[in-house]
């Protein structure tokens, strides 16, 4: 696994997982590692073939087996994909999105399908991003009739006060409600939370697009990220 996968999954920076990887001598994860079990296909099965079964691109399967002097196995690849884009193609802009977004984040972008996006991420010889887990959809109360009450199911969506001033109840009477059903209170997440990890790899314009934010706020979320970092 890659010292970024792992630095995701462990919830800690990408160096922090170098430094404890070399410390206990344990060489960084490569493509090669993953292609090296399925080498026997190599000239027998197709590239894209062994690239599927290996989880890596066709790409660094075929160059993987060029190093080796393995011929392609015969037959129709494909016709070659080109690796600069055209100066109108619409996903020119998120090029530097691929293999760190996933590719239907980047396809939904640019409006374009996902095999395009996908063809050309491999063309480019990078590796596929891992999907964002979903947010966990949180489970709605359903409303009583009765006075003061009939608003229940808007605990978790807004603030205690929001809901007060929304329906013309009391704030004391809405917060007591909410806690005496056990309500989760509403808490605000940024959009921008979710790319997170993408702060200072790529611009804030691309970083707005994504979290469906303005430029400008895009542009503070990633100061204050690399802030922190460094503060780490």
């Amino acid at each position: 696994m890659k010292d970024e996968d792992l630095a995701q999954l462990a919830g800690t920076t990408k160096s922090r997982i170098r430094y404890r990887r070399q410390l206990f001598g344990y060489p960084a994860w490569s493509v090669d590692k993953a292609i090296e079990p399925y080498r026997h296909l190599l000239g027998i099965e197709s590239t894209r073939t062994v690239a599927r079964l290996c989880g890596v691109s066709a790409y660094s399967v075929g160059q993987y087996r060029k190093r080796l002097g393995i011929k392609a196995k015969p037959g129709p690849e494909g016709a070659p994909k080109p690796r600069r884009f055209p100066a109108n193609h619409p996903l020119r802009p998120y090029k530097t999105l691929l293999g760190l977004v996933h590719d239907d984040e980047v396809s939904n972008l640019a409006g374009v399908s996902r095999t395009t996006v996908r063809n050309w991420r491999e063309a480019l010889g990078r590796e596929p991003a891992k999907a964002l887990p979903k947010e966990p959809a949180q489970q709605r109360i359903k409303n009583y009739v009765g006075p003061w009450l009939g608003y229940e199911s808007l605990f978790g969506t807004m603030s205690a006060a929001k809901i007060s001033r929304a329906v013309g109840v009391p704030f004391a009477i809405v917060e007591q409600r909410q806690k005496f059903l056990g309500a989760v209170p509403y808490q605000r997440v940024s959009k921008l939370a979710r790319y997170q990890h993408l702060a200072g790899l790529i611009s804030s314009a691309l970083l707005a697009k994504l979290a469906g934010v303005s430029a400008s706020r895009a542009t503070e979320f990633s100061r204050q990220v690399q802030a922190g970092q460094r503060l780490d």
